[in-house]
């Protein structure tokens, strides 16, 4: 009898040591879920891309130009951000150099294209394109042809200025910009249309299962994973359900200026042509060694989450 009461006492204490190390865990789980989330993310098509984060609890977007704070932030040891949202090829750069934000998910797919009057002859006109030793310029160059009379532009709104002001017959241009331009020129007398979807081309050239490249992804902080799951989710289901009422509501939200893009409507109507899907990297990682390829980078071992 002795014997079987000490068992059921170390039963007993056996099962509430379990049931608090089930409790700890669940609540340190919880505690997760409801820490705040710092992301952060360029303008354009990223920001549209993170839309489904924009309205969630305890979590904060800051959106900035450039490249050169992506950089800084994606370098540092311990960085400020669970989230930073980078063009794929600098993510994957900095990470074989500091190891501190791991590719979680491909976001945006390309959105660039060749915009001129129906029925022009590219190999005989002139080409305003911009960003000639970034993604724009080395995608340009794997899909087109060679000997092309093309002049490079800083940005993407002085190639647009140039194609407005008939300085050139043809420009490269991103989504929602290409729309944009579309429209401005319809207002003063001039109509464009879209001549090629380098999207579409890069296919073509590479075989691809999909149309698009993984031009920028959703780089997570180490060590934040289960942290950041909660905003993951979000924008996943954001992006797979995402209808013209509801992307109008988010974008009017956080402003169309903030997003940097031209203005509600367009960006709404360029949705689809700015190719945003949320492809689990570790699902694409062909892809993304084929992207990388462009820029002579090798996947550092460790750089997709798994």
């Amino acid at each position: 009898m002795l014997i079987q009461s000490v068992k059921k006492i170390g039963s007993f204490v056996l099962a509430g040591a379990m049931a608090v190390g089930l409790s700890a865990c669940a609540s340190q789980e919880e505690t997760a879920k409801d820490e705040p989330v710092s992301i952060l993310c360029p303008t354009g098509a990223p920001a549209l891309s993170i839309l489904g984060a924009s309205n969630l609890e305890d979590v904060s977007i800051e959106y900035v130009d450039g490249t050169d704070i992506l950089t800084s932030e994606l370098a540092k040891e311990d960085g400020d951000y669970d989230i930073i949202l980078a063009p794929t090829n600098l993510g994957a750069k900095v990470y074989a150099q500091s190891e501190s934000y791991q590719l979680d998910a491909v976001m945006t797919w390309g959105n660039l294209y060749l915009v001129g009057e129906e029925g022009v002859d590219l190999s005989t006109t002139t080409i305003a394109a911009f960003g000639q030793n970034a993604v724009p310029g080395l995608v340009f160059n794997a899909v087109e042809p060679e000997g092309l009379n093309v002049t490079w532009y800083n940005s993407v709104s002085e190639a647009q200025q140039a194609l407005l002001t008939s300085q050139t017959q043809v420009a490269l241009l991103a989504q929602p910009v290409a729309q944009a331009t579309i429209a401005k020129a319809k207002e003063n007398g001039k109509t464009l249309t879209i001549l090629q979807d380098l999207q579409a081309l890069w296919q073509e050239t590479t075989d691809s299962e999909d149309a698009g490249y993984p031009q920028a992804s959703l780089f997570v902080k180490s060590g934040e994973e289960d942290k950041v799951q909660r905003v993951l989710d979000a924008v996943e289901t954001y992006i797979a359900d995402a209808d013209e009422e509801t992307l109008t509501n988010s974008v009017d939200s956080v402003g169309a200026e903030v997003l940097g893009v031209p203005n509600t409507q367009i960006a709404v109507k360029t949705w689809d042509a700015q190719n945003i899907r949320f492809e689990e990297a570790s699902d694409v990682a062909d892809e993304i060694q084929s992207f990388l390829s462009i820029f002579n980078i090798e996947m550092p071992e460790g750089l997709i989450l798994e």
